[in-house]
């Protein structure tokens, strides 16, 4: 009789081999992901400082820096349009909070921002 099929012992040879090349690669997939995600937060940040920039750039008097510095949050930059209104944590999925701190440094103007409500 002619029996066709595998062994045991070939079958556990596979599975010894995908359990080595799995041991290998799921660190490797995983540590690239996380460094997708910190590189598309640090985009999303620079993004929403150039958002600020525009807003600035459009307020050409400037008055609102009689103050200090002014801030503005994240969603006053969506509901004028510059920055795009799905924007969402990388890392948690929840909704992005930053805020922008626009300060006059002698004739120029310093963008700084920060995660979470600075400007409340």
């Amino acid at each position: 009789m002619n029996r066709k099929g595998f062994t045991l012992v070939e079958l556990l040879a596979v599975i010894v081999i995908l359990s080595l090349i799995a041991l290998v690669a799921v660190p490797a997939i995983t540590g690239m992901i996380k460094e997708g995600k910190s590189t598309l937060s640090d985009a999303q940040m620079k993004n929403v400082e150039l958002a600020a920039r525009n807003w600035a750039s459009d307020k050409e008097n400037l008055s609102l820096l009689n103050d200090d510095y002014e801030c503005v949050t994240l969603e006053t930059l969506q509901n004028s349009g510059y920055a795009d209104m799905d924007l969402k944590n990388p890392k948690t999925g929840d909704p992005l909070d930053v805020s922008v701190k626009i300060e006059r440094v002698e004739k120029n103007l310093k963008f700084t921002v920060y995660t979470g409500s600075y400007c409340s």
